[in-house]
């Protein structure tokens, strides 16, 4: 019985595994990489302006399909960002005539 057992969940994480191979989202859709300077993360961000320090990277991007603005900041192996708010605590959105 504990052949049995063992059998069927062996069985169960390999169907799993193999399952999960395959073409990525991508692939599947057509994307293709953007090598635009001005396009950050395969071009779902758009840079608005970029400064950086002695050992930081700043970013402020937008995101394409949200016009969201968000703040990036890259030190070596850390990373992080975060969305920019306005006063009244709602998102900042970008506008084109900003440029």
């Amino acid at each position: 019985m504990k052949k049995r057992l063992l059998s069927v969940a062996l069985a169960v994480v390999m169907a799993v595994c193999l399952a999960g191979c395959g073409t990525t989202y991508q692939e599947e859709t057509g994307q293709t990489e953007s090598n635009a300077s001005d396009d950050f993360w395969n071009g779902y961000f758009t840079e608005i302006t970029s400064w950086s320090s002695a050992t930081n990277n700043y970013k402020i991007v937008y995101a394409n399909d949200t016009k969201v603005k968000y703040f990036v900041c890259n030190t070596g192996y850390k990373f992080g960002i975060t969305p920019l708010y306005n006063a009244d605590g709602t998102l900042q959105i970008y506008e084109e005539s900003e440029d």
